[in-house]
C-alpha cells in the first residue's frame, strides 16, 4: 500500500515540509539541520525531534491500518533530548512495540546517521474506525 494514495493535504503544504522531513520509508526519515531548525543556542530546537517522531509512528501506524478501514491519530508524545546537535542531518527510526486494537505503541531514536542518539520518544498513536 502506498500512503501517498491515502494523503489528504499533499506533503509539500504540511508542517512536516516546513521543517524539511525527507521519508526513506514509513517508520524512518531524515531532517537536514539547516538554520531555520536551530535554536537561539545554535542546536536544533526540541520540536524539531518531537515532530520527526509523531511523523513517522502516525505513518508507520497509518500504513498498517488505513487498508482496513482505521484511521491513525497522534495520542500522545513523550520526548527527550540527550544530545545537541548542531550541523549535518537527524535520522529517525521507528520501532512498533504493542499493537493493541485502539492504541499502539512506539519508541522512537533520533540522532546524526552512524552517530549517537540525540533523542529518545515514545510516541502512543490512537487507532479509530474511518467515519463514512
Amino acid at each position: 500500500m502506498r500512503i501517498e494514495d491515502h494523503i489528504v493535504v499533499p506533503l509539500d503544504q504540511t508542517f512536516d515540509a516546513r521543517y524539511g522531513l525527507e521519508y526513506l520509508e514509513p517508520t524512518r526519515a531524515r531532517v537536514t539541520v539547516t538554520p531555520a531548525v536551530l535554536g537561539a543556542d545554535g542546536t536544533v530546537q526540541s520540536g524539531v525531534y518531537a515532530a520527526m517522531a509523531e511523523s513517522i509512528a502516525s505513518t508507520g501506524t497509518a500504513v498498517e491500518v488505513l487498508p482496513n478501514g482505521f484511521i491513525a491519530s497522534g495520542l500522545n508524545n513523550s520526548t527527550h533530548v540527550v544530545g545537541a546537535v548542531r550541523e549535518g542531518a537527524l535520522e529517525a527510526v521507528a520501532t512498533c512495540r504493542a499493537r493493541g486494537e485502539t492504541e499502539w505503541l512506539w519508541d522512537v531514536e533520533i540522532g546524526p546517521p552512524g552517530g549517537p542518539v540525540s533523542a529518545i520518544a515514545t510516541v502512543a498513536i490512537a487507532v479509530r474506525p474511518k467515519r463514512v
